[in-house]
């Protein structure tokens, strides 16, 4: 694994950049060797498969860094629309390179920033982990894999379920993709990411209904436990 103990995938060859953009949220012709970019790719019905910083290396060489435990997943999924591009999609999780700095869960917990896992994939549309709100997507960049559906949510105001930062009272953080329930066995929502912070808690991203973000108690993970919500580091819209 790399020293910030993300995943790494590189695309090389010749059609790298082109496929690329024709596959992913964000624009990539904002690439550059001093400049990253935040993305994600997604299926045709629009649903998250990963998250990645992508970085130029060098010209027709890019790596995108992502959770380790979806690189598999991820490297088959574009693979899958690669057969046609001169490009080369490898893990190169094991060389020692860091795309961004690193940031450890909490912090990005806290940062409002989604890590999407083997057991979050394909479970999620953009704007759901808010990714419209910290410049994963570009709306102006024509097509890529799923790119109706994040349009038709984009502007018909289509979201009714956001990412909310908690607080659970608890020390034992549930896995991602724990549903959120309430007394009644309505499930409000899904834990994206979760970390105990060291005070008898666990701070915790989670998909809720806009409808139902203001939980003061849930079941997860067939505990009962008192929710606050606490702030995000941007605005919710």
């Amino acid at each position: 694994m790399s020293n910030t103990d993300r995943g790494l995938i590189e695309l090389h060859g010749q059609d790298s950049l082109k496929f690329l953009q024709g596959q992913v949220s964000c624009d990539l012709h904002q690439l550059s060797t001093e400049k990253v970019i935040r993305g994600c790719h997604c299926t045709p019905k629009g649903r998250v498969i990963f998250l990645f910083t992508a970085g130029l290396i060098e010209n027709n060489r890019i790596v995108l860094e992502t959770h380790p435990s979806i690189v598999d997943s991820a490297i088959a999924s574009l693979k899958k629309y690669a057969v046609f591009s001169k490009t080369e999609i490898s893990d190169i999780s094991d060389q020692d390179l860091s795309i961004e700095p690193k940031i450890d869960p909490l912090q990005r917990i806290r940062a409002g920033l989604a890590d999407i896992t083997s057991e979050t994939t394909d479970q999620f549309i953009p704007q759901m982990l808010n990714l419209d709100l910290l410049d994963f997507i570009s709306f102006k960049k024509g097509c890529y894999t799923g790119q109706e559906v994040v349009a038709r949510a984009h502007y018909l105001g289509a979201v009714k379920r956001r990412m909310y930062l908690l607080a659970l009272d608890s020390e034992i953080a549930p896995i991602s993709g724990s549903a959120v329930i309430d007394s009644e066995g309505k499930q409000l929502g899904t834990i994206v990411n979760a970390q105990p912070n060291g005070k008898q808690q666990v701070e915790a991203l989670a998909v809720l209904s806009t409808s139902s973000a203001e939980v003061k108690t849930a079941v997860i993970d067939q505990q009962e436990i008192a929710v606050e919500m606490l702030s995000l580091p941007y605005e919710l819209s």
